[in-house]
């Protein structure tokens, strides 16, 4: 199960198909050039557990058809943090940029991911919040955004028959 990738991808995706079809992921501490302008790079992601709702609870799904169920730990769950940072050539195509990806984080507060369900996105810092070093004539800013509660499994499955019914002997 590689759920962070399937997540990972879907945000990627939708960032391409809303704010820019060339948007990228670079890796979190990856070096990396930007060749064509405009350009937007998230950077990441760097995973954050959400320990205060960890749980030693367990999942337990019931096939009636089948007489059968599958149980596990309930996941722990960790924020995906990225750095998105936006280059252009002019001034305008940056404020532009900048003001697209604010409408994207309006537009879509949550992401839908297969049968896990919708996680929330969220802006930790708007594009521009972030100093950035840029030793180049080109227009840059950054920002940091976020992916809410993503679920990781530790992978161990136990499986079983439901019972199909009840006997009682009394001893009288």
């Amino acid at each position: 199960m590689d759920i962070l990738r399937e997540i990972v991808e879907s945000f990627i995706r939708l960032a391409k198909s809303e704010i820019h079809t060339g948007a990228v992921l670079v890796c979190a501490d990856d070096v990396f050039e930007v060749t064509n302008v405009p350009s937007v790079v998230f950077q990441g992601p760097t995973l954050l557990e959400d320990s205060g709702r960890r749980t030693t609870a367990m999942i337990t799904k019931r096939n009636e058809a089948d007489m059968t169920f599958e149980q596990c730990r309930h996941p722990r769950l960790y924020h995906l943090d990225f750095d998105v940072i936006v280059t252009t050539s002019k001034e305008a195509e940056l404020l532009g940029l900048t003001e697209k990806i604010a409408r994207f984080y309006q537009l879509h507060s949550t992401l839908m991911v297969g049968e896990h369900g919708s996680l929330a996105i969220t802006e930790l810092t708007p594009l521009g919040g972030l100093k950035r070093v840029n030793l180049s004539n080109l227009r840059q800013s950054s920002g940091k955004c976020r992916i809410e509660d993503c679920p990781v499994y530790d992978g161990r499955v136990v499986t079983g028959k439901l019972a199909t019914g009840l006997k009682l002997e009394l001893g009288i």
